[in-house]
């Protein structure tokens, strides 16, 4: 009698969005080997200084794309701060553009200030702290980068993990993916 095991721990969420609305999602992440809320896993660490370089390089990073349905064409990509093997960005907030007819749009987001590298599109940084929103990712894009036309997408959001800074082989997860609705505005910008 053959049997089935699956190694695919991502989790099905269909998410629905207004079109030229801020876009912002709050996603809480807990270690299901753990009982009690405060011993959730702490994701975002900030410093992995295993060589002492004094690199910055996040353990945890993520990127999240939507796609057409039909097609598979890229409409909008959502980075954490850093999505990258090295201490430096994929290609840097500076490179943010909205999606056009033409091409698909990227946001990377604004990093805080200093060394490390938090913040972005989706931002870790809540991730282990000792506060009320502790264990949380925030997912937001600009209400000028939800500014493709309302239909029925695809999406799924990956995880990059280094596990130190002289990494081989990162681990990729995805957590989540489904449809991503984009509903049409009536007041227009």
């Amino acid at each position: 009698m053959a049997q089935t095991v699956s190694t695919d721990i991502a989790a099905e969420l269909n998410i629905t969005a207004r079109r030229n609305d801020t876009f912002t999602f709050k996603l809480q992440v807990t270690d299901p080997a753990e009982s009690a809320p405060n011993n959730s896993k702490q994701l975002y660490i900030a410093q992995t200084d295993a060589d002492g370089s004094g690199d910055d390089n996040n353990q945890y990073q993520a990127k999240m794309t939507i796609v057409d349905s039909s097609t598979n064409d890229s409409k909008l990509e959502l980075y954490s701060a850093r999505w990258t093997s090295t201490a430096t960005e994929a290609e840097g907030p500076g490179s943010s553009e909205p999606p056009s007819a033409t091409s698909p749009g990227k946001f990377y987001g604004t990093q805080d200030s200093g060394a490390i590298k938090v913040g972005g599109a989706i931002d870790f940084k809540a991730m282990g702290a000792d506060h009320a929103a502790a264990n949380r990712v925030v997912i937001s894009a600009p209400y000028n980068y939800m500014s493709f036309e309302p239909g029925v997408y695809k999406y799924d959001l990956q995880i990059r993990h280094a596990v130190t800074n002289a990494e081989t082989v990162p681990e990729y997860t995805t957590w989540l993916y489904g449809t991503f609705t984009l509903t049409a505005d009536i007041t227009q910008l």
